[in-house]
């Protein structure tokens, strides 16, 4: 279900769900989501992160995390980072360095939703919800729109960049960014900087601005 909102389409969330920032005293229920269930057994992200990356969403202001909520509790999260100053990586620029007017990039940290709110939209509407709210010192707002294999200057400024990094064996995960027009470009085997080995790989899109008028 979507509804037109300043000339683009967002999802509408089911009825009791709500969306905002989120306050230190909501880091033990989004801590508590990525942590393995017994059962039955899940776990919404790979790696265990520490207290201060969620201080980090809350203090940073180039970062965010917003969340979802249901009856008071929290059931899904996202969080994510911008840069306005950047090299673009792969098929999106070939420009070197962008400054002043080129595209916002945004990368996304954490995605989850908890399993028995899935396949609701929770997700696609918070990656919007938090591409748009860095996006808004900017003053347009962003819809969704399939990468294309290069950008000139002009539509730098005019479009965010956004990327994130997804389990090589997650493939639910590579599935939901596709839909969002976001193309799998690369492979990593890296050390994350939390400990664990990460095999992940990167996906790429744009999301482009409407004009406020």
């Amino acid at each position: 279900m979507t509804q037109r909102d300043s000339g683009h389409m967002t999802s509408l969330l089911p009825d009791g769900i709500g969306i905002r920032m989120m306050r230190s005293s909501d880091m033990p229920q989004v801590r508590a989501l990525h942590v393995t269930r017994p059962v039955p057994k899940t776990k919404l992200l790979p790696v265990a992160y520490p207290t201060t990356f969620f201080v980090q969403l809350l203090t940073q202001p180039q970062r965010m995390c917003l969340i979802a909520t249901y009856d008071g509790k929290v059931i899904a999260f996202a969080s994510a980072t911008m840069e306005t100053r950047h090299s673009t990586p792969g098929p999106l620029s070939s420009s070197g360095d962008q400054t002043g007017g080129g595209a916002l990039r945004v990368t996304l940290l954490t995605l989850g939703v908890s399993p028995e709110f899935r396949r609701q939209g929770i997700a696609r509407r918070l990656v919007h919800e938090i591409v748009q709210r860095l996006r808004s010192s900017c003053g347009a707002p962003c819809h969704e729109s399939p990468p294309a294999p290069s950008l000139s200057e002009s539509d730098l400024t005019d479009a965010v960049i956004i990327s994130a990094e997804v389990a090589r064996n997650n493939s639910s995960g590579q599935s939901f960014y596709s839909h969002l027009g976001m193309q799998r470009q690369l492979e990593v085997d890296k050390q994350s900087r939390f400990g664990s080995k990460a095999h992940t790989c990167m996906v790429l899109g744009v999301m482009r601005t409407v004009p406020v008028s």
